[in-house]
């Protein structure tokens, strides 16, 4: 069984902390595709929801105001010089790193645009500053600014976005109760799988940056607090988008009273590439 209990304070027992958050993540879509949660109108709900965060990055990056177009826009300005010949005053790799990133979040929003337009025949979708009506979407945000401008804080952010695929693993693992025949469903397992190979890559970035700063004991273990406390949030965020299916105890138990197996389940089903990369493959019984 993976305990945090095992590990001293570092990037382990960090992960160990989230999981059982991303766990819960993963057993909330396969119980809202499983059973009667699911309406049109709630899947209009969470893809346009999705739509948003994949737009405006929900808190993770940038400064406020920060959107897929946005960096779109910075590349454009920073790369304008060399097409009249002239040579960048400035390293370009940050410039292309943020291309790719750019390249990646708007193909998980025109994906999820285009699903929308699936779900929703009757209408065009709604402004992008529409579809981010949620509370519990923008107290999530609010917490990530909140925390971005502390050193730690930074660091827990960045761990914390993208939930672990919980969200896109559940709907993998949804897939019996999804109709291939039918164009929504085929096109929510299709964005499913395409967003699990981007995200997949962003994970391991995004814990192998973490392990190149050079924090003491006590520093992980205020990160991994920090984290706990944003992936709290984002559970209630990811409970509200999917018009919660998770009851409230079930959400504030992960907090309480984490639920090791499950996590264990989850990070070993799905997760065996990060385990491996952060060496707890020899820890999992």
């Amino acid at each position: 069984m993976l305990d945090p209990a095992d590990f001293g304070p570092g990037i382990q027992q960090t992960l160990l902390t989230s999981a059982p958050f991303w766990a819960l993540e993963h057993e909330l879509a396969v119980r809202y595709f499983a059973t009667g949660h699911r309406t049109p109108e709630n899947d209009k709900r969470w893809i346009g929801h999705q739509m948003f965060k994949e737009w405006t990055g929900s808190g993770v990056y940038g400064p406020r105001g920060t959107t897929v177009a946005t960096m779109i826009q910075e590349v454009a300005q920073e790369i304008a010089g060399l097409d009249s010949g002239s040579i960048a005053p400035n390293p370009l790799r940050s410039t292309y790193v943020k291309l790719s990133f750019a390249s990646d979040e708007l193909r998980h929003y025109a994906q999820l645009h285009d699903l929308y337009l699936l779900a929703e025949t009757a209408s065009p979708p709604p402004s992008i500053a529409d579809l981010g009506y949620l509370g519990d979407g923008k107290a999530l945000t609010e917490l990530r600014w909140k925390w971005r401008e502390d050193r730690l804080g930074e660091i827990a952010v960045d761990l914390s976005e993208g939930g672990g695929l919980g969200l896109y693993f559940g709907i993998r693992s949804a897939t019996p109760h999804l109709d291939r025949s039918k164009a929504v469903d085929a096109e929510i397992l299709e964005v499913a799988e395409r967003t699990i190979e981007d995200e997949t890559r962003h994970l391991l970035g995004r814990f192998r940056s973490a392990q190149k700063h050079e924090l003491t004991e006590a520093d992980w273990t205020r990160i991994s607090a920090l984290l706990r406390e944003i992936s709290h949030q984002k559970l209630l965020e990811r409970n509200e988008q999917f018009n919660f299916v998770l009851s409230d105890d079930e959400v504030s138990q992960a907090v309480k009273q984490p639920d090791l197996e499950l996590a264990q389940t989850f990070l070993t089903t799905h997760l065996g590439f990060l385990l491996e990369e952060l060496g707890l493959t020899a820890h999992v019984s």
